[in-house]
C-alpha cells in the first residue's frame, strides 16, 4: 500500500488544527464539489485502467511499454485509493468500468505509438481536471489526493512526450518570427470583423496555439472513432461514432483553413494508425460512454479558446463549432440513457419529493 493510500485509509482519526480547536476529519462532511468531483475521477480513473490494460498488453517498444506501464499503475493506485475516501465518507463507490470491458487477448487494434500520444492526451486533460478539483476542495484527505494526481500525472505526461520527442513522433507546433520591440493595441481593427470581411490582421501567438491545439486532439480522436467504428457491436453506436468521425472532418477542414491562409503548417498525425481488426477490447458501454466524455473535453478545450482569442471571426467560428459537438453530446447522452448505460451523478436531497 502507497504512502498516500494508507494515509487517505486513515482519514477518520486525522486531527485537523483550526486555531486552538481540533476536530476529527470523519466530523467535516465533505463538500458537494469534493464528492462530484471524486465520483468523476473514479469514473475516469477506471475507465482509463481498462484502455491502458489492453495498451500495455499488446505494446512491444519498451519504451513506451514503460511509460503505458507506469499510467496503468498510476491509475490503479488511485482506485485505490479513492476506494478508502468513499468508504471513509460512507459513500457508495461508483459502478463505474471493470474486467467485463476490456478483453487484452483481442487482435491489435491500434499502433502503438497512436497508444502513447492517446495517454499523454489524457493526462493533459486529467492535469486540468484534478487542478479544478484541487482549487475546489478543503478537506485534507481530498487536498492530499488531489495534489498526488497532479504530481503524477504530470510525470506521466512528461515521459511521454519525451518518448515522443525521441522517437521523432511529437508533432512541433509552428513557429512565429519574434518581435523587435513591445507593442500595443492602438485601433479596433485588430478585433477584426466577426464574418471574417476586410483586412484581418495576421493570428497571434495564443490564436495559433488554440487552431493547432484542437487539430492534433481532434485528430487523434478522430482517429479513436475510426477504429471503434470498426469493432463495436451495437449499429446506433457504430452511427454516432460515424457521426463523430464526419463532425471532426468538417471541423478540421474549418480550423486548418486559419493556418492555411497564413502559410503555417498544419498539424498530420501519422496515417496507418488502426488496423484492420474488427474485434472489441472493450465493450460497446465503454466505448461509447469514453466517447460522450471525448465531448466534453473537446466543449472545454474550445471554452478556453474562446477566452482567450481576439480576432472575432475566429471566435465566432469557435462559437459555432461548439454547437455542433453539443448537439453531438445530447444525442450520446440520450443513447446512453436508452442503453441503462449512463450512471448518474450524486445530487442533492429532492426535498418537494420528501416533504409529500
Amino acid at each position: 500500500m502507497s504512502d498516500l493510500q494508507q494515509q487517505c485509509s486513515q482519514v477518520n482519526t486525522e486531527q485537523v488544527l483550526f486555531g486552538a480547536v481540533q476536530h476529527n476529519l470523519s466530523d467535516i462532511l465533505p463538500s458537494a464539489s469534493e464528492v462530484g468531483y471524486l465520483w468523476t475521477s473514479y469514473l475516469a480513473e477506471s475507465m482509463s485502467v481498462c484502455f491502458l490494460k489492453y495498451y500495455v498488453a499488446k505494446s512491444k517498444d519498451p519504451d513506451i511499454h514503460a511509460v503505458l506501464q507506469r499510467a496503468l499503475d498510476v491509475s490503479s493506485q488511485r482506485i485505490d485509493t479513492m476506494e478508502n475516501i468513499f468508504n471513509s465518507i460512507h459513500h457508495p463507490i461508483p459502478e463505474a468500468y471493470g474486467e467485463r470491458d476490456v478483453d487484452v487477448n483481442t487482435k491489435q487494434l491500434f499502433a502503438e505509438s497512436f497508444t502513447i500520444q492517446y495517454t499523454r492526451l489524457m493526462h493533459k486533460f486529467i492535469l486540468i481536471n484534478y487542478s479544478k478539483s484541487l482549487s475546489a476542495s478543503s478537506r485534507s484527505d481530498f487536498r492530499r489526493y488531489f495534489s498526488e494526481c497532479l504530481n503524477t500525472s504530470q510525470e506521466v505526461h512528461q515521459k511521454a512526450t519525451e518518448v515522443l520527442l525521441a522517437k521523432g513522433l511529437l508533432e512541433k507546433f509552428p513557429s512565429i518570427v519574434n518581435p523587435d520591440r513591445v507593442d500595443f493595441v492602438h485601433n479596433i481593427d485588430y478585433l477584426g470583423s466577426i464574418l471574417g470581411l476586410g483586412n484581418q490582421r495576421p493570428l497571434n501567438a495564443l490564436e495559433i496555439s488554440h487552431l493547432v491545439t484542437l487539430m492534433e486532439n481532434k485528430q487523434l480522436l478522430k482517429t479513436l472513432n475510426i477504429g471503434y467504428a470498426q469493432v463495436v457491436k451495437s449499429e446506433k453506436v457504430k452511427r454516432f461514432l460515424s457521426q463523430a468521425k464526419q463532425i471532426a472532418d468538417k471541423h478540421l477542414k474549418k480550423l486548418g483553413s486559419y493556418l492555411e491562409d497564413e502559410d503555417l503548417p498544419q498539424p498530420i498525425i501519422t496515417s496507418n494508425l488502426v488496423t484492420d481488426s474488427t474485434e472489441s477490447p472493450h465493450s460497446d458501454k465503454l466505448i461509447m460512454c469514453h466517447a460522450t466524455v471525448v465531448l466534453a473535453t473537446i466543449i472545454a478545450e474550445y471554452g478556453l479558446s474562446l477566452a482567450t482569442t481576439s480576432r472575432k471571426d475566429l471566435a465566432a467560428t469557435f462559437a459555432n463549432l461548439v454547437t455542433d459537438i453539443l448537439i453531438l453530446a445530447k444525442d450520446g447522452a440520450e443513447l446512453m440513457i436508452e442503453s441503462g448505460w449512463l450512471e448518474k451523478v450524486p445530487q442533492t436531497a429532492n426535498r418537494k419529493e420528501l416533504m409529500n
